[in-house]
């Protein structure tokens, strides 16, 4: 980690503030820049341990659907591929190698589509500024998220776009528009703006799009390639998404400002402030620059801004909203920051802007890298049952060593016959699949989740696939304290008799940092949670 930071730096104000302009000399240095950054997220992604978030989408691949209660299958298939069916999945950097490839990818794709719109030397800026954004290089970068197939999707049909834009006759081109972005959807439903932004620019700026069989032929690919999702949700109601309206608080018609100026915020940061004050500048100058050339950059603007601004809207009445969500909006927004960053002199202090937008994104991953594995104990200093609450750091960290520890007390109570050989460990929330992965897979344990739908989510599903392999008389829960709960209330309705049987304390640079309490419980009242 220290050599990557002590070279990083150095290394990218000499490749940025290099002026010769050949096409050859900015695609290597696009390559070294995938090198480079990459081999960084590699060495995050192998180190820090899963989220829960993450845990979550490898419980996805464990049984492929077309679709799932949160999100369209493409994340699950990312898992399932770069696991080698799963053959690999005891190692968390091959579950996230998804995320790092397709980052790698993600900028290739951005760097060839700006190239194609406008120089070489704007395809280099858009790839350093794909790779500072905190969404595109972190959250879909190393995270396995569903935004990380999603990205390089988007990418693919920017890509796309920008060579209908300049040549609308070729076939292939939109056959692989509509793939990619058929794809997208499947990743995630937000893949739908590519065609919003591609529908408005017909309707305003090109008319005569809406007579070329190609445009129809490229929308149907993508609705075929997205029908699992549509007939998913109508054999249960739309659930999905009854769901995720549901879990937004609404205030009625008043105006809520500290929602609106949380995910404001948020915004600008998730997307790096850098980046933000770049596309806000490009988009001050738009007629100055003549972008109006360039028919691409409006469908850009047209996926990008409706859903940034609709999220800021949905902000102003309503609470709930994701950082992560803006993600796609400002990755659409970015081909427009890197050509006005192109058209300056690059003596002036707008290349410094991109430098030190890399360099942030840099020392942040090494920074919160050391940071997670070495602080001492947890972030509030909080005591028992709660130690860890509200530090997200916890959420990555010690979970591997407490897995270890429940392992051994699983094998010598089942040997002891106190429990029986298959008892299951139990939940009430999606987020088992955190304890799932570091307490359940290692001895091959069923997690078998107790709640209804809202809280349970695909579990729920799992239930019955799940059902028959274990023996329900006795099971564990696993409380940990960053998350604590009463476990004796959260499933009296399920178990007569449920006793805390171990403490585990993990800590962090020589101080305490979270507790996992491990329940056993016995009793079982026979009202398994089922889809009905």
């Amino acid at each position: 980690m220290q050599l990557l930071l002590q070279h990083s730096i150095p290394f990218m104000q000499k490749i940025v503030a290099n002026p010769v302009h050949t096409a050859s000399f900015y695609r290597r240095r696009v390559l070294l820049l995938i090198f480079f950054i990459s081999l960084l997220r590699l060495i995050i992604a192998f180190t820090v341990e899963l989220g829960n978030d993450e845990s979550y989408y490898w419980f996805f691949g464990q049984h492929l659907k077309w679709n799932y209660f949160d999100h369209p299958p493409m994340v699950a298939l990312w898992v399932r591929i770069f696991t080698f069916n799963l053959s690999l999945q005891n190692f968390p950097g091959f579950i996230r190698l998804g995320s790092v490839i397709g980052c790698a990818l993600s900028t290739w794709f951005m760097y060839k589509c700006v190239s194609e719109l406008c120089s070489e030397r704007a395809g280099w800026f858009a790839a350093i500024l794909y790779n500072a954004s905190f969404y595109a290089g972190i959250t879909a970068g190393i995270f396995i998220m569903p935004d990380s197939p999603q990205m390089v999707f988007l990418t693919w049909s920017m890509w796309m776009i920008a060579r209908i834009s300049k040549d609308d006759t070729k076939t292939l081109n939109w056959i692989l528009l509509g793939i990619s972005a058929g794809l997208c959807v499947m990743s995630k439903v937000h893949g739908v703006f590519i065609w919003i932004g591609m529908g408005l620019f017909v309707l305003f700026y090109k008319r005569a799009w809406f007579k070329k069989p190609q445009l129809y032929l490229a929308v149907a690919i993508s609705i075929l390639i997205s029908l699992p999702i549509l007939f998913w949700n109508i054999q249960y109601n739309f659930i999905t998404y009854t769901f995720d309206s549901s879990r937004i608080d609404v205030y009625g018609f008043a105006i809520n400002l500290k929602s609106f100026a949380t995910q404001f915020v948020q915004q600008i940061f998730i997307n790096n402030p850098f980046n933000f004050l770049l596309i806000v500048l490009a988009l001050f100058r738009w007629k100055k620059y003549q972008f109006k050339k360039l028919p691409a950059l409006k469908i850009y603007n047209l996926i990008g801004l409706p859903l940034a601004l609709l999220l800021l809207y949905i902000s102003l009445y309503r609470s709930g909203t994701l950082p992560h969500w803006s993600g796609p909006a400002y990755v659409a927004l970015l081909p427009l920051a890197a050509i006005r960053l192109s058209e300056t002199d690059i003596k002036f202090h707008l290349p410094k802007i991109a430098i030190a937008a890399i360099a942030i994104h840099i020392l942040f991953l090494i920074l919160c890298t050391l940071f997670i594995l070495y602080y001492p104990g947890d972030l509030e200093k909080m005591k028992p049952p709660y130690r860890g609450t509200n530090d997200l750091t916890i959420d990555i960290y010690g979970w591997k060593e407490a897995g270890k520890q429940f392992d051994s007390l699983y094998i010598d109570e089942v040997n002891k016959k106190i429990m029986p050989a298959n008892a299951p460990v139990v939940c009430y929330k999606w987020w088992g699949a955190h304890q799932e992965y570091y307490f359940c897979r290692p001895l091959k344990i069923q997690m078998i989740g107790l709640d209804g739908m809202i809280n349970l989510h695909e579990y729920l599903w799992m239930n019955a696939l799940r059902k028959d392999k274990v023996d329900l008389s006795k099971a564990y829960c696993i409380v940990p304290s960053d998350e604590f709960y009463d476990a004796k209330k959260m499933y009296q309705n399920f178990y007569s008799h449920i006793e805390l049987v171990k403490d585990i304390s993990i800590s962090r640079g020589g101080k305490p940092a979270v507790d996992f309490y491990i329940y056993r419980l016995s009793g079982w009242e026979n009202n398994l949670p089922e889809i009905k």
